[in-house]
């Protein structure tokens, strides 16, 4: 059951920027951290506070935001053409709030804001009654953002953007995260007389606070706990500076579940992966995706785990990689294996070094241990597949299917060539080359050349 409950509260979402620091033809906002783009974090916190609606103010790469963003998120939608400052953007979203009682507007690019930074903010507009209110943060290092000026009393009186603040102004600590909680019936009346007279001819959101004090209206700012939660990201490193702060989350709340991660700052865990208890994640190892491990598990050293599914008691071991794969319970993989998508293995399987996987199922308790591929492959339980054998699927145009039954040993560098059905029981000699059924029981194996000495024959030598 959801926490929170705002059916009175409009979210206004300002991601029309385009972001060119990033030096990247992909909108700013959809850009990655930790498996979700920088947007649909911030989504996700807002979505939380059960709010009756959330419009997203789009401008550059519109149309590649609402692909994204729709798949997966109930938004509407509006269009600032000209990017003309922040209370430019809100006044487009002025329909989209006209049955709400409170405004709620966030930046699209704050990818750590948390719903619980959000409430706390939602709660102390509510108690004070407050007309406008904002959140601020003390920062050791303000340079960026716009400052908060209060007087003798305490009280806001103005946000000065940096741009716009002399030497004296520069040196306040106290800065604007620029996201603000404002009574409707205020919002757009006060937008309305905002101008655009300053050092970027641009018309600002938080030139609303000095037009309301003059009103006599309540206006609050309220200092969050955690000023992380206000980073915004206009460039490369930024990006990597808040997803270093994500990862770092992310493995706080796993290790608070039983999991262990090892050398914490070579992992990759993304926000949407699920991890058992009694996990042990070995350095250098990223788990992708959506990605779901059992309990008991241990992965890697450098085990990469993209959209597959582990059972309990896995063992991923080094510089394996798995992509949209399942492995039962109690089976170990690697090290150095491969299971690409559609790989699906039961109970007990073990894959060993440098084998590969691909669209197979293989059945519970059987082994392919060392430098074999397995292709659109049906294998059956307990068997054994010798180091070197390939499961030849492919015939220049089409891919064909290999049946493996039960209880078979495949000697090593046996090559099976699709279509073919290896029976129940059956042994296949060393270096076969298997073109036709094999029966079940009993020994199979293709023609070998007759073993040959030369006498007196010399290597040749350098020249």
């Amino acid at each position: 059951m959801n926490r929170y409950s705002n059916p009175t509260l409009q979210v206004v979402v300002l991601a029309a920027g385009q972001g060119k620091r990033m030096r990247s033809v992909k909108p700013k906002v959809l850009h990655d951290v930790l498996g979700k783009s920088i947007l649909e974090h911030v989504l996700l916190s807002v979505e939380a506070l059960a709010p009756q609606g959330i419009c997203l103010v789009l401008g550059h790469g519109s149309s590649q935001v609402k692909s994204e963003i729709e798949k997966t998120h109930a938004c509407s939608w509006v269009i600032q053409k000209e990017q003309l400052g922040t209370g430019h953007a809100v006044q487009h979203a002025e329909q989209a709030c006209s049955q709400a009682e409170d405004v709620l507007i966030v930046c699209g690019d704050t990818p750590l804001l948390q719903t619980d930074t959000l409430a706390f903010l939602l709660e102390q507009h509510r108690k004070t009654a407050s007309d406008i209110s904002f959140l601020s943060a003390k920062l050791s290092e303000p340079t960026g953002y716009g400052r908060v000026q209060r007087n003798q009393q305490g009280a806001v009186q103005c946000i000065i953007e940096e741009r716009d603040a002399n030497d004296a102004e520069k040196l306040i600590q106290e800065v604007s995260t620029g996201i603000f909680c404002v009574k409707q019936k205020v919002l757009f009346k006060l937008l309305a007389q905002v101008d655009n007279q300053n050092n970027q001819e641009e018309y600002y959101l938080p030139d609303i606070v000095p037009l309301a004090l003059n009103e006599n209206m309540s206006v609050h700012a309220f200092i969050m706990q955690n000023s992380d939660d206000m980073q915004g990201v206009n460039n490369r490193s930024q990006l990597r500076h808040v997803t270093e702060i994500m990862q770092q989350r992310v493995i706080q709340g796993w290790e608070a579940e039983g999991v262990s991660v090892e050398q914490a700052t070579t992992v990759r865990i993304d926000v949407s992966v699920k991890l058992g208890a009694d996990c042990t994640v070995r350095a250098g190892t990223q788990i992708l995706g959506n990605s779901h491990i059992g309990d008991n598990c241990e992965l890697g050293p450098y085990a990469v785990i993209k959209n597959s599914w582990l059972d309990d008691d896995v063992k991923v071991e080094a510089f394996s990689h798995l992509e949209t794969a399942h492995v039962g319970a109690s089976s170990q993989v690697g090290p150095y294996a491969r299971l690409r998508p559609q790989a699906e293995l039961d109970e007990g399987v073990k894959i060993g070094n440098f084998v590969e996987v691909k669209k197979s199922v293989i059945g519970k308790n059987s082994k392919v241990n060392h430098l074999s591929y397995i292709g659109d492959t049906t294998m059956g339980e307990s068997c054994n597949v010798g180091a070197g054998t390939i499961t030849c699927n492919y015939d220049g145009a089409n891919k064909h299917q290999t049946v493996i039954d039960d209880r078979v040993f495949v000697g090593s560098d046996t090559k099976l060539i699709a279509p073919v059905h290896v029976e129940e029981g059956a042994t296949i000699g060393a270096g076969s080359v298997i073109t036709k059924t094999v029966r079940r029981n009993g020994l199979t194996l293709s023609v070998r050349p007759e073993q040959r000495h030369v006498k007196d024959w010399k290597r040749p030598q350098k020249s």
